[in-house]
């Protein structure tokens, strides 16, 4: 590492002539300019960074910068003007091509991956006629370019944006402070200015991601479906995400560019649910009631979110009075327009199906919403009582396979992280923000599905030989055929659903249920421990 920081003394390896005085790594192998070859070569590659080393030691140089020879021979640094690199037109009138000159307009702020530098857009003149051609915002974005304004004073590269994206979907907990960051410590590191717009650099992003999917939309990719699922969907996982809350926080209210995109709009949410409260009255369950509060610090209390088998997010929407079922009833409604589902998974179903039976009597035209067979997810099973368990627990539904209704938790995971940032940020930027990141994590998860696919059915074949092994050898213990087996079953269920929802242990007959209930349950456990240690 020393050795590498002495400076060289050697001629030019452009011209072989001039002693060398600036170092470029951008143009390796040929990397040691003399102050004219730099001049002439730098002037069409103005994003490369390069290094002087007169005076016995380098120094980073931003592009306007120069090294030239004065009266005495000496070297200095003088300034030029830089040109944004971009295509020029082959004519601009129908003088002759010798008449065009190609000079200096407007200066810009140019950013991308390596930071800030400060150009100027070209100004093409006929000398003849005195026309002139200077580029607009179509022009930058035919060169892969996205203006930050509508006069585009700041222009960004579309690579940026794609790396920032990138970033937020790899490292959601990334802010967008520690991004501008570390452009700015990419400029200043070169021998550039490094102070970069961090709220411009957002509104720029977030208009180039919404363009970017209007324009998928129209090419008939839909980034929150299941390409697996398709139109007959086996399951679906409804659950919340307290942690996605966002601070009360004095903001411009602006109207976000991907409304009703992934969430749903606040206003339908909002007349749905005071149109349920107006005939159902208030829940008792804590998770569920309708008469939560509103927290005073917070202005969203969290998301609601749907998610397919596969970890796939459906649709969503914001909530704004803690934990109603409500919120999960809206989310299921507009699924059910759209296609058919085998199943719904909630983790608190045994409270949340009988709100549903009491909707669906009250307004008819959602009773289509009761074909959606009730799913206990399997882990918060565990968590509930035994009677619920084997009367709504998902590993009792036939037809359920191994679908666990725990996807969500899953897809949590990733929000969770997200919500580190998300919850400073306004109400509009927040909306769009967290759809970017679904819709980074919805590809994620289509780009790997036939992975996902594929180990999923091998592994459903391994636990599908393995019950039929243990069934037979159970049978051959204990002497009894499948009837038999099957007659068991049918008198647990049954046992499930004469009980009581409320049991007292003050009452000879409650106390025999509990009894029977914690028996079962330890014959479970036991089982479940014994298979996965292999005893």
């Amino acid at each position: 590492m020393l050795t590498s920081g002495r400076t060289p003394q050697q001629a030019c390896q452009q011209c072989h002539v001039e002693e060398a005085v600036i170092r470029c790594k951008d143009c390796l192998p040929k990397e040691l300019y003399c102050s004219n070859c730099d001049v002439s070569v730098h002037h069409q590659y103005v994003l490369h960074n390069r290094e002087s080393f007169v005076g016995g030691f380098y120094k980073a140089m931003s592009p306007k910068c120069i090294v030239t020879k004065d009266s005495t021979g000496e070297h200095v640094v003088s300034e030029q003007d830089c040109l944004l690199p971009i295509a020029l037109p082959n004519k601009i009138c129908c003088c002759g091509a010798e008449d065009v000159s190609v000079n200096a307009g407007r200066a810009i702020i140019f950013i991308n991956i390596n930071g800030r530098y400060d150009l100027s857009l070209p100004l093409v003149t006929c000398k003849s006629c005195l026309k002139s051609w200077t580029p607009e915002v179509k022009d930058l974005i035919l060169n892969g370019y996205w203006p930050g304004t509508i006069e585009f004073q700041t222009v960004y590269t579309v690579d940026l944006f794609s790396t920032f994206e990138d970033f937020k979907v790899t490292a959601p907990g990334l802010s967008r402070q520690a991004f501008v960051r570390m452009l700015q410590s990419r400029s200043m590191r070169s021998g550039r200015v490094g102070t970069i717009s961090v709220d411009c650099f957002q509104r720029s992003f977030l208009e180039w991601t919404y363009c970017r999917h209007e324009m998928e939309t129209l090419l008939g990719d839909d980034h929150f479906s299941c390409p697996a699922c398709s139109q007959d969907m086996l399951a679906v996982s409804l659950d919340r995400n307290r942690k996605m809350y966002r601070f009360n926080r004095n903001g411009i209210n602006e109207n976000p560019y991907f409304d009703g995109t992934f969430f749903a709009k606040n206003e339908e949410v909002a007349e749905f649910l005071q149109t349920i409260r107006d005939k159902i009255k208030t829940g008792t369950f804590k998770a569920g009631s309708e008469s939560n509060k509103k927290s005073q610090s917070k202005l969203e209390e969290g998301v609601m979110i749907s998610v397919c088998r596969h970890c796939i997010l459906l649709n969503g929407l914001q909530m704004y009075r803690g934990e109603v079922f409500a919120y999960p009833l809206y989310l299921q409604k507009e699924l059910g327009k759209t296609q058919k589902i085998e199943f719904v998974c909630t983790d608190v179903m045994c409270k949340y199906y009988p709100y549903l039976k009491r909707v669906c009597e009250a307004f008819p035209d959602l009773e289509y919403l009761l074909q959606m067979r009730s799913f206990l997810s399997v882990m918060h099973a565990k968590g509930h009582s035994t009677k619920c368990e084997v009367e709504w627990g998902g590993r009792n539904q036939e037809g359920a396979g191994l679908t666990v209704g725990e996807e969500v938790e899953a897809v949590n995971s990733f929000m969770s992280r997200a919500a580190l940032t998300t919850k400073y940020m306004t109400k509009s930027a927040r909306t769009d923000m967290i759809t970017i990141h679904v819709r980074g994590w919805n590809l994620r998860k289509k780009l790997n599905l036939h992975n996902y696919l594929a180990q999923r059915y091998v592994k459903t074949l391994q636990r599908t030989a393995e019950v039929a092994g243990e069934i037979e050898m159970t049978k051959s213990h204990l002497n009894k055929t499948s009837e038999d087996l099957q007659q068991w079953v049918t008198d647990v269920q049954l046992w499930a659903a004469s009980t009581p929802s409320t049991i007292s242990s003050h009452d000879p007959q409650g106390l025999q249920r509990l009894m029977e209930g914690l028996v079962l349950k330890i014959h479970q456990k036991k089982m479940e421990l014994y298979r996965e240690t292999g005893l």
